[in-house]
């Protein structure tokens, strides 16, 4: 078996290591949900991650109550 050179190495990123565009798209994200914040706007992205980091549970919303035989 032949010695392995290092042309013959493929290096490939490690999963869930950013790239430079991943880390723009990222940063893009964030800056559009803080703009949302300071004008009192929560976005969908953003729900519930407070109430996660600080261990709260939010109670459920309850939108009707059927009285079924």
């Amino acid at each position: 078996m032949p010695d392995k050179t290092e042309d013959d190495v493929t290096i490939v990123p490690i999963p869930g290591e950013d790239n430079e565009a991943e880390r723009q798209r990222i940063r893009k994200s964030n800056d559009r949900d803080q703009e949302m914040e300071r004008h009192g706007e929560r976005s969908k992205h953003n729900r519930g991650y407070d109430q996660a980091a600080d261990g709260i549970a939010p109670e459920p919303e309850i939108e009707r109550v059927v009285d079924e035989p």
